[in-house]
């Protein structure tokens, strides 16, 4: 994947320029208990530009340096910790097989780092790392003493180099579409396989092993993130991960996993009752999201934005729990007063990529940025009807919805909440009960988007939603065995 990796400092490189320096550390291996390390993920933007897996490193791009424009700061050759932990690369392999002009031991970083400053007036640097930032600091007081006896510049600014990295992952290169594409396509072929495996009786996190040996089995070294495998009212936790209840017989289970490949993830959320059949109520409210996921879906187009799908969604979650029942008033009252929060609260989508809520901006200027081809991210609203919303009480705000957009823009964040929170204190109160049959049901559909030129791509299609497919399918037997 070398040519990959060259190619994304090549574009940092060029917004970088010739004035600038770029510092990118990699991650840090995290001790679990005692002498037992977490298992080892690298930082995403390291791994972006370096393919270099090993813990502790640091990255240094100088467009037009005399040493090269890429340096790798590496842990060096050590025959006996490596008899324990494994082969390291060290210098030779960092130059040999990741492409680095230059190649030092970390040891080496602050001398060489200090030297490089020299001549260079911005330090590219995302600040905000405990492990890192003093260091970098550090360096930078020792560069200026040094060019006191040299002469020249050193950093006078420094730039958070997040920004532009964020803005270069967030476009999609065809190379890597074709690698969240696998995940994508491997994450479907799982949940298939978990619809088949779950059955009443079993622990949710033996259907979560059902999803992980098929991945592991298929060639994915890891889960893209802590798979949610959520049974009954669990789902109703956005982010349970618990994974420990045992499933009764008329529950829905609510899956939110995916696999990695190439350091890609997918994400993909699936609902589907264990039974092998909805009941009326969870058939409800499924069908509700059901409508909202394929309306966000069919707005993922060019010029669109993610805030207008997830509005657009909103909308039709809000009519739904209406007729539902879940909400009183009217849907242009419901979606002023914000009253869809009760069973709506997290957003429509996020981008997708090396992390599964990957970097980039959303908004271009204070607004929305159009989609453009290129960009992945996720389709997944939901409604949550917790077992504690029995009775719900609602606020009568004096101001709509878009005046509460409108706040936050002329007053900013802070300002708006602020005297928002004071006009609910005071504002009307109503008392609504929620119909007893759809307490405790959670549901959530995900399906993971690329923009093209001509529309979007759907590449977590493989595994089913409409609801005679997904009950055909929970029916069907699956080869892997149940205990």
């Amino acid at each position: 994947m070398s040519s990959r990796h060259a190619e994304a400092r090549r574009r940092l490189a060029e917004i970088i320029g010739p004035d600038g320096l770029a510092v990118i550390p990699g991650a840090h291996e995290v001790i679990r208990n005692h002498d037992v390390p977490h298992p080892f993920r690298q930082d995403s933007a390291f791994w972006y530009l370096t393919g270099f897996g090993e813990p502790d490193a640091v990255a240094v791009l100088a467009p037009g340096h005399e040493e090269g424009d890429f340096s790798l700061f590496v842990q060096p050759k050590d025959p006996a910790q490596e008899v324990w932990t494994g082969i390291r690369a060290g210098t030779a392999g960092a130059r040999a097989d990741y492409g680095a002009d230059a190649a030092y031991e970390i040891s080496e970083l602050d001398s060489v780092l200090e030297r490089m400053m020299i001549g260079r007036e911005v330090l590219w640097y995302s600040v905000g790392n405990d492990r890192f930032d003093e260091r970098v600091t550090r360096i930078i007081g020792d560069a200026r003493a040094l060019r006191e006896r040299m002469g020249g510049v050193v950093p006078s600014t420094i730039k958070d180099v997040s920004v532009p990295l964020g803005e270069l992952m967030l476009h999609k290169t065809e190379e890597e579409a074709e690698s969240l594409r696998r995940a994508c396509h491997l994450s479907a072929e799982g949940h298939r396989e978990a619809m088949r495996f779950a059955r009443p009786g079993m622990h949710e996190y033996q259907v979560q092993a059902a999803l992980e040996f098929f991945w592991r089995l298929r060639g994915s070294r890891r889960n893209g993130y802590g798979p949610i495998v959520a049974s009954g009212a669990n789902a109703c936790i956005l982010h349970y991960e618990r994974n420990d209840s045992r499933i009764a017989e008329d529950d829905l289970i609510l899956i939110d996993a995916a696999a990695e490949v190439d350091g890609y993830s997918s994400d993909i959320t699936r609902t589907f009752p264990a039974g092998g059949s909805f009941t009326a109520p969870q058939r409800a409210i499924y069908d509700v999201v059901l409508a909202a996921q394929r309306k966000g879906v069919d707005l993922s187009v060019p010029g669109s934005t993610t805030g207008a799908i997830h509005d657009e969604c909103t909308r039709v979650l809000t009519e739904g729990m209406i007729d539902l029942g879940l909400l009183p008033l009217s849907l242009d009252e419901s979606l002023a007063m914000h009253h869809y929060v009760e069973f709506f609260m997290h957003g429509t989508s996020h981008w997708l990529g090396l992390d599964v809520h990957d970097r980039g901006s959303y908004r271009l200027d204070g607004v929305h940025r159009p989609l453009e081809p290129g960009m992945s991210f996720t389709v997944e609203p939901g409604l949550y009807v917790a077992p504690e919303k029995g009775e719900i009480e609602l606020t009568m705000l004096a101001f709509d919805r878009e005046e509460w957009a409108q706040r936050r823009i002329m007053m900013g964040r802070a300002a708006a909440s602020a005297l928002e929170d004071e006009e609910k204190e005071n504002a009307e109160k109503i008392t609504h009960r929620v119909p007893e049959e759809l307490l405790g049901i959670g549901v959530r559909i995900e399906d993971d988007i690329l923009i093209t030129k001509g529309g979007h791509e759907n590449m977590t299609t493989g595994v089913p939603k409409d609801v005679d497919e997904v009950e055909a399918l929970c029916r069907e037997e699956s080869a892997l065995p149940e205990g």
